[in-house]
C-alpha cells in the first residue's frame, strides 16, 4: 500500500475514535519514525484495536520505544506483529 507517514497520521487521527476496528494491517508501508510515533499516539487513546501488523515501517529505535511505551496505557491490544 505504501501509505507513508501522511497516510499514517490521518489513520491515526481516524482511530482515536474508532469503536468498530478490532484488526489492522499497516506492515510494509514506510510509515518511519514520525508515523510511528502518531501510531503511538493512537494506542494511548484507542480502546477497541486488538491486533496491529506493523512490521517493515522502517521506524527505528526511536519509533520502536514510543509504540512501546504506548501498550502501558493500552489495554485493548493484544497482538502486535
Amino acid at each position: 500500500n505504501n501509505i507513508g507517514v501522511k497516510g499514517a497520521i490521518e489513520i491515526a487521527k481516524s482511530l482515536c475514535t474508532n469503536t468498530s476496528l478490532h484488526t489492522l494491517s499497516l506492515s510494509c508501508n514506510n510509515i518511519y519514525v514520525k508515523g510511528a510515533v502518531e501510531i503511538a499516539n493512537m494506542l494511548c487513546i484507542n480502546t477497541t484495536l486488538h491486533t496491529l501488523y506493523f512490521s517493515w515501517n522502517d521506524i527505528g529505535k526511536e519509533g520502536a520505544i514510543q509504540i512501546s511505551k504506548s501498550l502501558y496505557t493500552n489495554t485493548s491490544l493484544h497482538t502486535l506483529y
